[in-house]
């Protein structure tokens, strides 16, 4: 497995590279200054990286073991004084035998406002990360994990990580793909995304879409506005709410589903001869059944229980105006 995905992740940590360096040549009028160093480490430990910057854009990928190799590039605001050495004097690197701290360090209140540090650290397969960016994206891909991720506003995608990741941001996107443990994510605001997750995710968000594709139990919040809930090959139980976004399930009802939304719409698809009993209620929408497995109701009808093909796990679905169709 290891192989397998260390070849899917070496193109996008690539393709992120190559698009970092040339967004630092577009500095037109700024000059730019880059920084780099090579540490030692031993293969006997994981390592552990412990990341903070204030503003720039973030990438972790696997590098060669026994190393970690750290590339940083600044943008220079025209009349700013930066020699040749400017950059290590904005990062400090410490690193106590396979613990490696990581920060930028301020130059000065009115400078630093203006200066952003692009950083690519390169690392052993087995390296655990504890990573935070003020202001800015990151990427993390292709380690052991654990995975610990924050950013104040900016995007954040983790992808390969053998063991358990948290996100968190309080605006921008998560992206989160083949995690092999559990997965938290959590973002003030922004979509959420999360794809070959068996273990399991807790997303949230406080305004936005979440996705989840081929997921174990799983939990899935949007807590205000239209954001939609989509669900796809759910192995496991499920609980989704939304406030006025749909909410769509389809898999195949492995355990216990509880799903709520205030005004949205509840989409529930089964495969044919699937076992289930279903629960659903809306206060002033629609019951609407479109199997031929299942008994139709009238349209006055605002609660509906019935057991399907024998019954089953449990699906309940409450909405206070929505529809609730079950296919």
């Amino acid at each position: 497995m290891k192989e397998n995905y260390l070849r899917l992740q070496s193109a996008q940590a690539l393709a992120l590279a190559v698009a970092l360096m040339a967004c630092a040549q577009l500095g037109f009028a700024q000059s730019v200054r880059e920084y780099h160093r090579t540490l030692q480490v031993t293969s006997a430990d994981p390592v552990t990286l412990d990341v903070h910057l204030s503003e720039g854009d973030l990438l972790i990928a696997h590098g060669r073991d026994e190393q970690v190799s750290i590339v940083a590039i600044a943008r220079v605001p025209p009349g700013t004084k930066a020699g040749e050495d400017f950059l290590a004097t904005r990062i400090s690197v410490e690193q106590d035998g396979n613990h490696v701290r990581i920060r930028n360090l301020s130059g000065g209140e009115s400078v630093a406002e203006k200066i952003r540090i692009d950083c690519r650290i390169d690392v052993p397969f087995r390296t655990e990360v504890h990573s935070a960016v003020d202001n800015g994206k990151q990427l993390v891909t292709g380690i052991t994990g654990p995975v610990k991720t924050q950013t104040k506003k900016g995007d954040i995608k983790v992808s390969y990580v053998s063991k358990g990741a948290l996100a968190e941001a309080g605006s921008g996107n998560l992206d989160i793909e083949a995690i092999g443990a559990h997965v938290e994510a959590r973002t003030g605001a922004g979509a959420i995304s999360c794809s070959r997750a068996l273990q399991g995710v807790d997303a949230e968000t406080g305004d936005g879409d979440i996705v989840l594709m081929v997921v174990g139990p799983s939990k899935a919040t949007v807590k205000k506005g239209t954001g939609r809930i989509e669900v796809g090959g759910a192995s496991g139980d499920f609980i989704g709410s939304t406030a006025g976004g749909d909410l769509r399930v389809k898999a195949v009802p492995h355990d216990n589903w509880r799903l709520s939304s205030v005004s949205g719409c509840i989409r529930v698809e089964l495969p044919e001869a699937a076992r289930f009993e279903v629960d659903a209620t809306t206060n002033s929408g629609e019951v609407l059944i479109n199997r031929d497995d299942m008994e139709r109701p009238n349209a006055s009808v605002r609660n509906l229980h019935q057991k399907v093909n024998g019954g089953g796990n449990r699906i309940e679905a409450r909405t206070e105006s929505g529809k609730i169709v079950i296919q």
